[in-house]
């Protein structure tokens, strides 16, 4: 030190004033006393506490003893050696001389004295925020953060790089020296959030850094737990959200009666044999007035809908037409259909069968209805649609194509059943049923009209597959102006010009039998033979021949261009063209007599009499054989397999066990009897054949293909076997008798 600095420091001590010196002396006395003593943390504590131990004593300011002040919550008093006096009333020159004067009296007790004061504090801190007993153990679990659970301030709480866990005392010049209380000798220290002790994550800690370290705390854990359980909320909510919809089964009304929704309003059904049932659902708009020889119109518009729930438990009328007695039957306000299914549900829809029967165009009640029963045991969906026959539904006449653009007429019948699929198509799953598995069952001139709608391009994406069963084969192939000259009787008939006239006369106008019913089914054919096909190339529904168009579709599907040709199988029975009216035509049928019908025929004039009677016998059953092979079974063979290359099927008459009118006859209606139940079944026998015609339909139904082989003939009897050869079909097919004779409709 230079001299100047050395007069400063004993000026500043001489300035000391007699009080200030006698505080030194008693804070040097007191930690004399301290040392020599050797007090320890624990021994401080009595009754009054620690704290207030370690502050009792004589506190002086000025000279005189005084108590010590109010403490408030939050802070603690110390004694002023713990901080840096903060009278801001001190000059600068009090504060030289106290320097001074201390730096005087340093000896190395004094030295020593202070270590240990320092100690003092240190043990005197641990005791505060860990007191424990004399085992080392805690004493109180609930007392780990301190004597009395408060928060200490920064001085004694630990410094995080000590290995030790010791509190270190802070430095005297970071306690803050602007409090504005008086200098009483004690300094007012706020208490600082204690940090969290070792083992445990600090909550000030930035998330990502927790997440890193892995530590987390409770906040973590509950803000986590509640984010999965909203994520398996929103999830459970999807899941709902996405099975969301109209109930399984719907309910009853009373017990019976059931309701369910069309595109065009609501209808209400009946619980019937076990079944739901919903009779003459409107599909397309009446063909009455001005509509009476017009294409079908589907209910597309609100106007031609009903209001309210539509009543469909009682059946409605059939279509107007001619039966086999040549009476007339039905309204001409018809389009409607039928369902008839086992469920009423949006979950695990069904197979779809749709049956389109006649006997002929001209009409007759085909047995082609909806079974209960096998709805039930079978697990299918039966829709029946009503359609246009007749006249009525395939007039084509020139004043009629005239009236409308493009010109065109006739096939009404066959728009019928095109908006009737789409209905199919757009309802179905309202009736448990799976607009994707639809299967189309012709019967005789109803599988004419379904085999012709495998022609038209518009119908392919309407239906999955087709079974047709006696269906004709001689398709139109002459251009409509031909087959309106074909109906110029009926023309002159009417005495109308035009297409107006002909939609106002009466109905018993139009229906005249002579002109409109021709059936051949049950003759042998002769060269004068006359046939008039009803169905026509109209240029909006049939545009090609229905050969043409299959060639057509083959080839596409083998190009793999585009899959249009869907699954077909043909059928019928070995004696389609037994009635009871052939029948009954002779009281005995001797040999003579089925060779004399044989002679006058075709096969006669070709001479081919000894020829035929080498495949069948003399007999009615013989004869109806004959029939039955040049009207349907040799124009099916010749189109089902040697030109489409699909399975057919042949139920023979031993099979069916005499069932259908007769010992040993397999009747036109026996396939389709047996499909749906109404077939005679009393016989062992006949049971076995409808099992096994069963069998053979709805495995079809159900996986789109036969439990055989996919092409050739199948004979069906008491059980399925595959048919080698039909030699009388050769022989009629070689001798062009065969398919020119196949009936038309």
């Amino acid at each position: 030190m230079s001299t100047m600095d050395i007069n400063k420091v004993e000026y500043e001590d001489d300035n000391k004033t007699l009080d200030k010196k006698q505080i030194e002396a008693e804070e040097k006395e007191v930690m004399l006393k301290a040392e020599v003593e050797n007090i320890e943390p624990a021994e401080l504590k009595h009754d009054d506490g620690p704290v207030k131990t370690a502050l009792s004593g004589d506190l002086t300011e000025m000279g005189r003893e005084v108590k010590p002040k109010f403490i408030p919550i939050g802070a603690i008093k110390m004694p002023g050696f713990f901080t840096k006096n903060s009278d801001k009333d001190k000059s600068k020159d009090e504060e030289a001389a106290i320097e001074k004067d201390t730096e005087n009296e340093k000896t190395d007790e004094n030295s020593k004295v202070k270590e240990n004061r320092f100690q003092f504090l240190q043990k005197f801190t641990k005791f505060l925020q860990n007191p424990e007993n004399e085992n080392g153990e805690e004493k109180d679990k609930d007392r780990k953060r301190g004597l009395f659970n408060i928060r200490y301030p920064r001085v004694f709480q630990k410094h995080g790089s000590n290995p030790n866990n010791e509190a270190t005392l802070a430095s005297m010049e970071t306690l803050d020296d602007k409090l504005d209380t008086p200098n009483d000798g004690m300094e007012t220290v706020k208490l600082e959030p204690a940090e969290i002790e070792e083992g445990k994550v600090a909550t000030k800690l930035p998330l990502k850094e927790r997440i890193r370290q892995k530590k987390f705390i409770i906040d973590d854990i509950v803000v986590v737990g509640i984010v999965v359980l909203v994520l398996i909320a929103v999830i459970i909510g999807i899941i709902i959200g996405a099975n969301a919809g109209p109930p399984v089964e719907r309910p009853l009304r009373l017990g019976r009666y059931i309701t369910t929704f069309t595109s065009c309003g609501p209808v209400e059904g009946i619980l019937d044999e076990g079944v739901y049932k919903f009779f003459s659902i409107p599909y397309a708009k009446p063909p009455v007035e001005n509509n009476r020889f017009t294409y079908a119109q589907p209910l597309n518009n609100i106007s031609s809908c009903w209001n309210g729930t539509y009543d469909a438990r009682t059946k409605g009328p059939l279509c107007i037409q001619f039966l086999e007695n040549a009476t007339i039957t039905g309204e001409e306000d018809c389009l409607t259909l039928d369902v008839v299914t086992p469920h009423v549900r949006y979950d695990s829809p069904l197979p779809v069968v749709v049956l389109i029967g006649a006997n002929t165009l001209a009409g007759g009640i085909s047995p082609a209805q909806p079974s209960a029963l096998y709805a039930r045991t079978k697990e299918v969906v039966f829709v029946r649609p009503n359609f246009r026959l007749g006249p009525i539904g395939f007039l084509a006449l020139d004043i009629l194509s005239n009236s409308r653009y493009p010109h065109t007429s006739g096939n009404y019948g066959l728009s019928d059943l095109f908006i009737a699929l789409k209905w199919v198509r757009l309802n179905i799953k309202h009736f448990g049923g799976d607009p994707e598995s639809v299967t189309l069952l012709g019967h005789r001139a109803g599988a004419t009209l379904t085999a012709a709608l495998t022609t038209t391009s518009q119908a392919h994406k309407l239906y999955s597959r087709v079974w047709l069963s006696s269906p004709s084969v001689i398709f139109p192939g002459d251009p409509l102006e031909q087959s309106q000259k074909l109906n110029t009787r009926f023309k002159e008939m009417t005495k109308c010009n035009d297409a107006e006239c002909l939609r106002q006369i009466s109905t018993t106008e139009i229906l005249t039998p002579d002109i409109w019913l021709e059936n051949y089914m049950g003759k042998l054919p002769t060269t004068e033979e006359f046939k008039h096909s009803l169905l026509v190339l109209d240029g909006e529904f049939l545009r090609l021949h229905a050969y043409e168009s299959w060639d057509a579709q083959k080839e596409a599907k083998k190009s793999g261009k585009e899959k249009v040709f869907k699954p077909m199988v043909f059928g019928t029975t070995q004696h389609s063209s037994h009635s009871d009216l052939l029948k009954k035509k002779y009281l005995n049928w001797t040999a003579d007599v089925v060779e004399k019908i044989v002679n006058e025929s075709v096969i006669g004039e070709k001479n081919l009499t000894a020829a035929v009677f080498t495949h069948v016998n003399k007999t009615y059953e013989g004869l109806v054989e004959l029939i039955s092979s040049i009207r349907t079974l040799c124009p099916m063979v010749s189109l089902a397999r040697l030109r489409l290359e699909v399975p057919m099927y042949v139920v023979l008459g031993a099979g069916a066990g005499g069932g259908a009118g007769g010992s040993g006859i397999a009747g036109i209606n026996a396939d389709v009897e047996a499909i749906l139940g109404t077939f005679d079944s009393d016989m062992p026998e006949q049971r076995r054949y409808m099992a096994a015609m069963q069998q053979l339909f709805y495995y079809y139904v159900w996986h789109g293909h036969l439990p055989g082989p996919e092409s050739g003939l199948i004979q069906v009897g008491q059980d399925l076997l595959p048919l080698n050869g039909l030699p009388l079909c050769d022989l009629l097919i070689r001798e062009d008798i065969v398919p020119r004779y196949a009936h038309i409709d």
